[in-house]
Order: C-alpha cells, then sequence, then structure tokens
C-alpha cells in the first residue's frame, strides 16, 4: 500500500472545528483510491491558540478517522503576536524530531503545505531522510499576501528571507500544488517551471449536504460563516445589514465564527437599532456545518480588495455556501467568482457596505423567490460538477503516483 504523510501545521478532525478541513477530505478521498495517509499536525487549534479537547499536554497522540490517521505533534498554546511565531517555531522542531514520526509506516512522498512555509521546510526535510519526493502545496502566498495586507514592506530582510524560502522549496519539489486558480502566474515570474505547477482547489464534501430548503416563516436569515478577523471583511457585512435592516424587520443575520474583529463588531451592533436582528454564535465543528447552514435563507461573504486576490481566491466557506443550496450574496473583486461563474446570487463590489445592504434587500425581497430558487439551484450543480472533494483528491492521486513512478514506466 503507498503512504502519504501530508504535514499541515494546521489540519483538523472535522469533529473538531469547522476550519482546516481540506487535507482531511482530500485524505478520505486518497484512502478510498488505496493510499495509507498519514497527517502531521499541531496540537493547537487555530485560530483560538489553544490546545486541542482530549490531547495531553506533552508528547504526540494520534487517532484514527475514516481510515485517516492523524499524528498531533506538540506546540505551545498561543494568543497572537510573539506567542503564535513561538507556536511555529516549536511545531517545526517537533517535526524535525525523529522521535516524532517513530512508528508511523515510511512515506512513499511527503506533501508539505503552507500556510507558514517553516512547517513545509520541515516537510522537504522528512522527505529528504526517507529519500522520497516532496511535494510542496501553498495555500497562501508568502511573502507574497502579507505584503499585499501590509504586514510586510515589499523589501526588508523578512520578504527577502520568505522570498528565498519560497523559491527553495518551489526547487526542491517534484510537484507545486496551489489552491489559486492563477498562481502559476506568479510562480512562474519567480522562475518556477509551468509543468511542475498544479491546480487543486478548496472543495466541499457535496454528499454531506442536503441542500432542504428552509421551513418557511416571516425571518429572512442572511449568514456568514467563519472567522471575524480583519482579513475577512465581516465589519462591511455588518455594516450594510444594519443600513436596511432597520427598514425591514423579518430580515435576520447570523454570524457563526470567532476572531479578533468579534467583539468591536459585536459593541457596533449593540449600539445600532437593529441589535435585535443580529445574533452572533460560536463555532461548530465541521460535521455540523450542514445542519447549521440549513437555518439560512442565504449566506453572505465579503472578501477584501487585495492586490494578492488577482491570482484568484479558494475559501471553503463557499464551496460550503454552494453545496448547501443557498442563494449566495459575494462582495468581491477578485479575477474568480463562483457565484457569478454558476448564476448563483448575486455580486457586488468588495468591502462595499452599501453595495452590501441593497443587494440584501433585494435578494430578501419577496418579489426575487423564484430568483432565489435559481441560484440556490444552480449554486448546489456549480459545486457538485467541479468541486467535490473525492474528484479534487482523484486529482492529487494522479499528481503523487506521477511523483513516484518513474518516467519511463508512466503510461503514454
Amino acid at each position: 500500500m503507498k503512504t502519504v504523510w501530508i504535514v499541515n501545521h494546521y489540519a483538523t478532525d472535522p469533529q473538531e472545528t469547522a476550519s482546516g478541513s481540506r487535507h482531511f477530505s482530500l485524505s478520505r478521498g486518497l484512502v478510498e483510491r488505496g493510499w495509507n495517509v498519514v497527517l502531521l499536525a499541531a496540537s493547537t487549534e487555530h485560530p483560538s491558540g489553544l490546545r486541542r479537547r482530549g490531547l495531553p499536554e506533552r508528547g504526540a497522540s494520534d487517532r484514527v478517522r475514516d481510515g485517516v490517521t492523524f499524528r498531533f505533534l506538540p506546540a505551545s498554546e498561543y494568543r497572537g503576536g510573539l506567542s503564535r511565531l513561538r507556536n511555529m517555531a516549536a511545531f517545526t522542531a517537533a517535526l524535525l524530531r525523529r522521535a516524532s514520526v517513530r512508528g508511523l509506516p515510511r512515506p512513499d512522498v511527503v506533501i508539505g503545505s503552507t500556510v507558514h512555509p517553516l512547517a513545509a521546510w520541515a516537510a522537504s526535510i522528512l522527505a529528504r531522510r526517507a529519500g522520497v519526493p516532496f511535494v510542496f502545496e501553498i495555500r497562501d502566498l508568502w511573502p507574497q499576501t502579507l505584503i499585499d495586507m501590509g504586514k510586510l514592506p515589499p523589501r526588508g530582510p523578512v520578504t527577502w528571507m520568505l522570498r528565498r524560502l519560497e523559491r527553495a522549496l518551489c526547487a526542491r519539489a517534484a510537484a507545486v500544488i496551489t489552491l489559486l486558480p492563477f498562481a502559476s502566474e506568479y510562480l512562474v515570474s519567480q522562475g518556477v517551471p509551468a509543468d511542475k505547477v498544479v491546480w487543486i482547489s478548496n472543495g466541499t464534501d457535496t454528499a454531506d449536504f442536503t441542500g432542504a430548503t428552509r421551513e418557511a416563516n416571516d425571518d429572512f436569515v442572511f449568514m456568514y460563516l467563519g472567522s471575524v478577523g480583519r482579513a475577512n471583511g465581516v465589519g462591511a457585512i455588518v455594516d450594510g445589514f444594519l443600513a436596511v435592516a432597520v427598514d425591514d424587520l423579518r430580515l435576520r443575520l447570523v454570524i457563526v465564527g470567532d476572531g479578533a474583529e468579534r467583539a468591536a463588531i459585536e459593541r457596533r451592533v449593540a449600539a445600532s437599532l437593529s441589535a435585535g436582528q443580529v445574533a452572533f454564535e460560536s463555532p461548530v465543528p465541521k460535521d455540523q456545518v450542514p445542519s447549521l447552514v440549513g437555518r439560512a435563507d442565504a449566506m453572505v461573504i465579503n472578501i477584501l480588495d487585495l492586490d494578492v486576490y488577482r491570482y484568484g481566491v479558494s475559501m471553503n466557506k463557499l464551496f460550503d455556501y454552494a453545496a448547501s443550496a443557498r442563494p449566495i450574496l459575494i462582495a468581491s473583486n477578485a479575477r474568480n467568482n463562483l457565484v457569478a461563474d454558476a448564476d448563483a446570487g448575486m455580486v457586488v463590489p468588495a468591502d462595499d457596505a452599501t453595495a452590501l445592504g441593497k443587494a440584501m434587500a433585494e435578494m430578501s425581497s419577496r418579489s426575487a423567490a423564484k430568483d432565489r430558487e435559481r441560484w440556490a439551484a444552480n449554486a448546489r450543480a456549480h459545486v457538485v460538477a467541479n468541486y467535490d472533494y473525492r474528484a479534487l483528491a482523484a486529482r492529487l492521486d494522479d499528481v503523487l503516483l506521477a511523483c513516484i513512478t518513474p518516467a519511463e514506466k508512466r503510461p503514454a
């Protein structure tokens, strides 16, 4: 049996949280195709930074879910800033300790996935020790994303170091996987051969979603599901909603998630005339997402207007929204747009609270009922056809087999 190790600092068990489940879903598909899959992740959850439920304070811990083996390695808890950097360093150091992978089946190939590149670098060391191919998966373009968000200058020692590390990992890799549909343009500009780059998007497990219609009542519920940080643009969603909700008491907004901006947004809502029409709820595990979105009439997302999105976006929550057969309101200037491609809802400019509010009023109107039915059906059909994780796992299977199969033995 072929074995792949997948290193992702933030990989999650779907019974823990709604985020970070990409590699579990892909792994489950690989298991169905005859692979033995080990997911190497940190003992802490993201974004809370707290130790995962049920794990010991010290040492590695294993867990098996649907044939996928998780090995959680010890890492310090964090609250952001320097403590998060310490967490990254602790996980990287744990990966490099030979005792951390003792007892695991020898890999035939190792995947190292960002967000942060140190984990991917450590994965490349594991691959070299085992004498097997290394596959580099880029989920965020570091340092380019940090530059475009204003967290790093275009030039400077940290930027230089991250750029150099990114290039080195691409050079070591037998294949480079990107989640963004146009990221190959950036990677080629950095000297990566075009034929080494493979696009494997995020997606969703469409079979987990029934697409059931919500029970009819007088309320119209918009829902946002995901992190509530600066990069998530939730403030504009809330501001747009508050601008129109005061004139339509049917409207409701449910924010499900947590993050650094939530407290400030909650205070803003509490001071408004429509405070009773907005609800904030705690994050839920991935396996509860299908029933959660079933409470909504429409889903909403705001994608900030960042230069890095010229390479596209690939957000798990958007695929979950579509799989649930709900119309989607998206504020985005990104180069790709699932909602526009599928005719799955309404599109407004990125981070435009006024436009979001007007679109909420229009989408929720009784006269838009037929449009909502069409948008919902189109959303689910599009994601089933293009972004189901079983199909994406088949693509990953092809990439891994190409990496471990000598060129002379590959089919013509």
